[in-house]
């Protein structure tokens, strides 16, 4: 990452804090993070995720810290393999057509390619690696949505986190206890049970407002 020898000393320090004890451990073996229907989740795939994240937002970037920012990209992760299963179930299909264009018109309306990711990075912890991913994951929740809610929008985005969150339940997702533990209806890692003072995460599958004025 060209940019890091540029970070401010704070910044370099949170990325160190991020990367879950990289700095210094390449010995160690491969951590499993979240477990979806038998898909791992490695302590390293979110490492380098956070540092993407963070490296995205830039050193005046404001960033949630540590163990927050792990909790936003394992729900990202989660959030996209549980909707992939639940549009393949409900019979949705999104084009690649579909999500390019859905990534022009939400990139325009943001400024630029670089504001949105920055955007998504700052308030969801999603890299910009992770965009094409995340803007299909919302239009198949928008197709899950219309198709349950049967012309009633309120109706079918509520119907569609709960056909989501049981079948995040019914698939088995588990989160190691060293990030917090998943929350189906809230279709997010929250932090352990023991830790009060952490907020609780955004649900970051519901349509952003560019993605929702798309046409899509």
């Amino acid at each position: 990452m060209t940019r890091s020898t540029r970070l401010a000393l704070p910044v370099v320090a949170l990325l160190c804090a991020v990367a879950l004890g990289a700095c210094g451990s390449a010995q160690r073996q491969p951590a499993t993070a979240a477990l979806v229907a038998g898909t791992s989740i490695s302590d390293d795939t979110v490492a380098g995720l956070a540092t993407e994240v963070l490296a995205a937002l830039g050193p005046e970037g404001v960033a949630p810290e540590g163990a927050e920012l792990n909790r936003r990209v394992i729900s990202a992760l989660v959030q996209e393999l549980v909707i992939d299963a639940a549009s393949e179930r409900a019979g949705i299909t999104v084009t690649q057509s579909q999500v390019d264009e859905l990534i022009a018109n939400a990139s325009k309306q943001s400024g630029s390619r670089v504001d949105l990711e920055k955007s998504l990075a700052s308030q969801y912890g999603i890299a910009p690696s992770q965009l094409e991913g995340f803007a299909r994951a919302n239009l198949e929740y928008q197709g899950i949505s219309a198709k349950l809610g049967q012309g009633d929008q309120n109706a079918g985005s509520a119907a569609a986190s709960t056909f989501i969150g049981d079948l995040s339940t019914e698939l088995g997702v588990t989160i190691s206890p060293r990030f917090g533990v998943w929350a189906p209806e809230q279709l997010a890692v929250l932090p352990p049970k023991d830790d009060v003072s952490a907020p609780l995460p955004s649900r970051s599958i519901e349509p952003l407002p560019a993605f929702q004025s798309s046409g899509s």
